[in-house]
């Protein structure tokens, strides 16, 4: 048995049935602390179709360390079981996660005034991110080495404006923002993937379907174009999307926090120009 003391709470679990998440004032701890606290209390009472563990109690170490302590979810990542999976498991992953990204982002707008300010979205917070991420987009790729020069020097001319990557007649909402393959986590049933929980809500911002697509497409579906085609279906892609969505795609990828995985263009190393490479990546 687990025993832990919290706040002068002793909360005692079989082995394995919880885990604990340490923050600390590095990596913007603190921040995302608040955020999966506030996340976690909220989403255990939403009808999402894949949950998330909620949160069983919260403490602090010293003022530089806190963590909270979530319920344990009994799988495995579907990045661990990714050559596992068949065609048709894929096919059903995306679609389910296509009607369940759709039904959170729905979620946040029906519910914005009750939602805790750390996960209030913000379409002004959500603009001025942006604008600032392309302020600094030529410096950040030139430091990750994620492109090469002849790349590199298209930056300013291919990224589109904050104008033509958000949609200003709709309301914000909240994205995941790292819908990774380690944050699925699921199990194989008579050989088929069963879908348990989405996990780590850690980077959750005010975003849009854009940015969202950045984790979920370069890394869980692997720049499948099939299967970003079967989640924007089963999404339903607003029309502000559907006009130029390579490039709007492509741009958010080079907005984002985090460099290009080397993983993405590899592949495409005979791409001579980022629209090139956007229609390779994106056009479905």
């Amino acid at each position: 048995t687990f025993i832990v003391e919290v706040n002068h709470q002793v909360i005692q679990r079989p082995a394995g049935s919880i885990v604990v998440k340490f923050y600390s004032h590095l990596f913007n701890g603190e921040a995302s602390f608040h955020i999966e606290r506030d996340l976690g209390s909220w989403l255990t009472g939403q009808s999402l179709s894949i949950p998330s563990p909620g949160v069983i109690a919260e403490g602090l170490l010293n003022p530089d360390w806190r963590y909270l302590i979530f319920k344990h979810v009994a799988g495995v990542s579907i990045g661990q079981v990714r050559d596992k999976l068949t065609k048709d498991d894929w096919s059903s992953v995306a679609r389910s996660l296509g009607e369940y990204v759709h039904r959170l982002h729905a979620l946040t707008v029906d519910h914005n005034p009750e939602l805790p300010i750390s996960i209030k979205p913000s379409l002004e917070g959500y603009v001025s991110f942006l604008e600032q991420q392309r302020l600094i987009c030529h410096v950040n790729h030139n430091t990750w080495n994620d492109l090469p020069a002849h790349l590199l020097d298209q930056l300013e001319d291919f990224v589109l404006t904050v104008e033509h990557l958000v949609d200003f007649s709709a309301h914000p909402y909240l994205i995941h923002a790292d819908l990774t393959a380690d944050h699925l986590l699921g199990r194989l049933e008579n050989g088929r993937w069963r879908s348990l929980s989405v996990i780590d809500w850690g980077d959750a911002m005010s975003g849009n379907l854009l940015y969202e697509l950045v984790a979920l497409h370069l890394d869980l579906f692997q720049s499948d174009k099939q299967l970003l085609r079967t989640f924007l279906d089963a999404y339903g892609l607003p029309s502000f999307y559907q006009w130029d969505l390579p490039r709007k795609a492509f741009s958010m990828v080079l907005l984002n926090q985090f460099p290009m995985p080397a993983q993405v263009y590899q592949p495409h190393r005979d791409a001579r120009t980022l629209h090139d490479l956007a229609e390779r990546l994106f056009a479905v």
